[in-house]
Formats: structure tokens, C-alpha cells, sequence
């Protein structure tokens, strides 16, 4: 505090010091006795004195006050409350005044990102219907009798459909996303069956892109939420499949309950791999294939942090990709 004082009434206190001094040079030009400048200068200084006591208390408590303002956690809605002055009130209204604009923005940004949140939960829902009213209408000209249709248009719509429908639920994780504790339940659960749940799903797309898959023995049983770990392993599964045009996925587990899937893809660049799972950010591969967008592995990484797991990614272009989920890297915290 005493640095900031000297520095704000460093002005003030050398004008009063030329002056001061002035006060001896005009007795000595004028050949004034020196204990008439004496008495003179005494009572000068103690006036002096007595101003920077008040001018310093009444410094030391606005910086005591601005202090604990900062420190403080409520907004700021004034300050100086323990000075009075007319310049002092000036600054309290005009914090005041920018404190209650500041909440008019805050509270009408809150309410057009809820209106916003709103429209695209109620897009992502609605769209349900007739993505389901599609499938069943496939699924009659594909098994009708009467009908015919060429398989491999049938097994395109099929896949088209389905990758729509990954889609929208990926709108929905990222509407969710940002208040994930309210839809997060903690239990143990069976590495094995996430896997095979995904696996499955993914079964179509496997079959007809022709990719094989070799699953390790999974043992493994950890805390987590079920639903959002198996939305991070169909995630990762499902750019494994898009990325790779022939091979195979690899999914099995490594020491330290670390799950692994492994793809011989088309792999990621060097320079791309560090910010790969930055929101928006597509890489080479994504602004090649042009359909990437930037979202999916960047969900992924937030789902791990809220879960108190972590997620790494190696990698070497052509030569494919291994994500490693770390289900037991961190300690969590299921309070």
C-alpha cells in the first residue's frame, strides 16, 4: 500500500517539498533571521504532517476496502463506502450503474443461450420421428415380399440413416454436455458389456465397410457412468470405421485399466495431434473428407474430465490410431 501512495501523491508531496524549500531560500535572499524561517517552516511541516495522516488513513482504507472487494466472490456494487466525499459518491454510482448494465447483458445472454438450447433439444427430439418413421419404411421395402430393391442402395440408406441418427445424438450429448452432473450416475460397471453394447451397434457398418474386429479378453469392472463412458467408446468406434478403409479394429485392454481401440486407418498427422481434440478443430483428415466437424473427439475429452478419467491419442499417419481411455489413471471423486 505505502508503494501506491507514494506513487498516486508523489506530485502532490514534491510541489509541497519546492515550496518548502522555496520558504528557505526567500529568508536567505532576504536575509530573513533563520529562527523566524524556524517557526515558520515548524508550523508548515506540522500542517504538513497533519494532512498526511488524514489524506493516508483516508487512502489506506479505500485500498482496504478495493481489496476486500476483489477478494470478494459477490458482485462488486460500489465501493467506497468507508470515505465519504462527493467524488467518492460520484465513483460508487458509476460502479453501480456498470454492476446493474453488466447483469441486463448477462441476464439477456442467459436467456437467449437458454432459448437457443431450447430450439436445438426440441430440433434433436423431433427429429427422431421421422428418422424412425424412415427406418421402418426400409425396413418394409427391404423385407417385403412383394417389394424389390436394390441391396446395396438398401444397405447405403441403411448406413446413411444410421450415421443421421449418430448425429442428432450427438446434438444431444452437446446440449447436455455443459450440465453433465445432473445427468450423471456413478456405479461399477462391466467394461466388457460397454464394449459389446457398442460393438453391435456398429456391427452394420463393420459388415459393410468389411472391416474385421479383434477383441482382447476385458475383465475389467470401474466407477463410472455407464452412459456417458459408452457414448466416449462409440465415439472412438465410430471414427475408427470412418477413418479406415480396410483392416481391422482392435479393442482390448492394457495394465492400469487402460482401454484400447486400435484402428489401421488412414491416421493423423503430427502437427494435427496435438490440438486434435480442440473444439472445431478438423485436421488435415477432416477438412479432406470435408464432413468432419470438429465436435466428436472434443466431447469426448470433456466427458473423460467430468468423469475424472483421461483420454490419449498416438498416432502416425498410415499406419492407423490408438486411443487409450484411462478408466483408472485418476482417482474419482464420487462425493
Amino acid at each position: 500500500m505505502l508503494k501506491g501512495y507514494m506513487k498516486d501523491r508523489f506530485l502532490t508531496w514534491a510541489v509541497f517539498l519546492f515550496f518548502y524549500m522555496a520558504l528557505f531560500l526567500i529568508g536567505y535572499l532576504y536575509e530573513i533571521p533563520l529562527e523566524k524561517i524556524g517557526y515558520i517552516a515548524e508550523f508548515t511541516a506540522a500542517g504538513a504532517f497533519v494532512c498526511l495522516l488524514v489524506d493516508g488513513s483516508k487512502y489506506a482504507a479505500r485500498w482496504k476496502e478495493l481489496k476486500q472487494r476483489l477478494r470478494a466472490t459477490d458482485p462488486c456494487s460500489g465501493a467506497f463506502y468507508t470515505v465519504p466525499g462527493a467524488m467518492e459518491s460520484l465513483y460508487r454510482d458509476l460502479l453501480e450503474k456498470a454492476g446493474r448494465e453488466k447483469e441486463e447483458v448477462l441476464y439477456e445472454h442467459e436467456m437467449k443461450y437458454d432459448d437457443m438450447m431450447d430450439y436445438y433439444g426440441m430440433w434433436a427430439h423431433q427429429i427422431k420421428t421421422p428418422m424412425a418413421a424412415m427406418r421402418i419404411l426400409l425396413q418394409s421395402a427391404g423385407e417385403g415380399p412383394e417389394t424389390k430393391i436394390d441391396r446395396k442402395l438398401y444397405d447405403s440408406l441403411q448406413m446413411e440413416l444410421f450415421k443421421t441418427e449418430q448425429y442428432v445424438e450427438m446434438v444431444l450429448s452437446y446440449l447436455r454436455i455443459g450440465d453433465i452432473s445432473k445427468d450423471m450416475v456413478l456405479t461399477g460397471c462391466d467394461i466388457a458389456k460397454l464394449v459389446r453394447q457398442a460393438v453391435k451397434k456398429y456391427s452394420r457398418l463393420f459388415i459393410l465397410q468389411k472391416i474385421s474386429l479383434e477383441m482382447g479378453e476385458i475383465r475389467e469392472t470401474v466407477v463410472t457412468d455407464e452412459k456417458w463412458l459408452s457414448f466416449v467408446i462409440e465415439q472412438i468406434l465410430s471414427n475408427a470405421l470412418k477413418y479406415t478403409k480396410k483392416g481391422k479394429v482392435s479393442i482390448y485392454m492394457e495394465p492400469g485399466e487402460r482401454l484400447v481401440i486400435e484402428d489401421t486407418g488412414i491416421g493423423i498427422s503430427a502437427e494435427d495431434l496435438p490440438r486434435i481434440m480442440e473444439k472445431g478443430y478438423t485436421g488435415y483428415n477432416g477438412r479432406k473428407d470435408k464432413k468432419s466437424t470438429g465436435i466428436g473427439l472434443y466431447l469426448c475429452r470433456k466427458v473423460m474430465d467430468k468423469l475424472n478419467h483421461g483420454i490419449d491419442i498416438e498416432s502416425e499417419p498410415g499406419k492407423g490410431t490408438r486411443v487409450i481411455l484411462n478408466l483408472g489413471r485418476r482417482k474419482l471423486n464420487t462425493e
